[in-house]
């Protein structure tokens, strides 16, 4: 099933948009083999695409983690296909800062980065081309590759807000990002661990 023909009568909201971002992140972490990364690009590919499932999942249908809530849970009835793909694939862009910055077992990030940007276009691509559609999503902003995850987190707060039709409100966005960033980057960090501690 293609990531966008989530939508599909008979069940929950809840439950439509957990098929939609797990069919999202499986369609996402197919991209490693079309773009024959190494067993190490591989694994690094695979945990951006769940890490940027499962934030988007916290965003949008249960929240685990209190730091990860924009308060948007109560806009899922505008969450339609694109909607959901914009969101996914900018959180596999975040994922790609937070490595920026993060690196992985004496590796430059810098010299990944391309590889996983062009993948990440890819993917993005695949998903889009059955709706007729002209212009797909654009990144939050046109230099988000050189943000920090706190410029980032606050970018795609916002742009996650005007896609859903939400005011921002100023005094609860700081709080609101703040919380989010530290939570993913511990996230974050945790995965590289246990990846580096697997070998990979």
């Amino acid at each position: 099933m293609n990531a966008l023909d989530w939508l599909l009568p008979g069940r929950s909201r809840s439950a439509k948009l957990m098929e939609g971002i797990q069919t999202a992140t499986a369609s996402a972490a197919s991209q490693a083999e079309m773009s024959r990364f190494s067993r190490r690009e591989s694994a690094l590919w695979q945990m951006f695409c769940s890490g940027a499932g499962e934030v988007v999942c916290q965003l949008l249908v249960k929240n685990q983690d209190r730091r990860l809530d924009w308060g948007v849970r109560s806009r899922r009835r505008k969450v339609d296909g694109y909607r959901l793909m914009t969101i996914y694939w900018w959180m596999l862009l975040y994922h790609l800062v937070l490595y920026r910055h993060q690196g992985f077992d004496g590796h430059d990030p810098q010299d990944d980065l391309p590889l996983f940007r062009e993948a990440a276009q890819a993917f993005l691509q695949r998903e889009l081309d059955p709706l007729p559609i002209e212009h797909g999503p654009s990144p939050w902003t046109e230099r988000w590759d050189r943000q920090f995850a706190l410029e980032s987190a606050m970018g795609i707060y916002d742009n996650v807000h005007g896609l859903l039709g939400l005011h921002v409100d100023l005094t609860k966005r700081i709080n609101r990002v703040s919380l989010f960033t530290t939570a993913t980057e511990q996230e974050f960090g945790k995965a590289i661990k246990q990846l580096e501690v697997g070998g990979q």
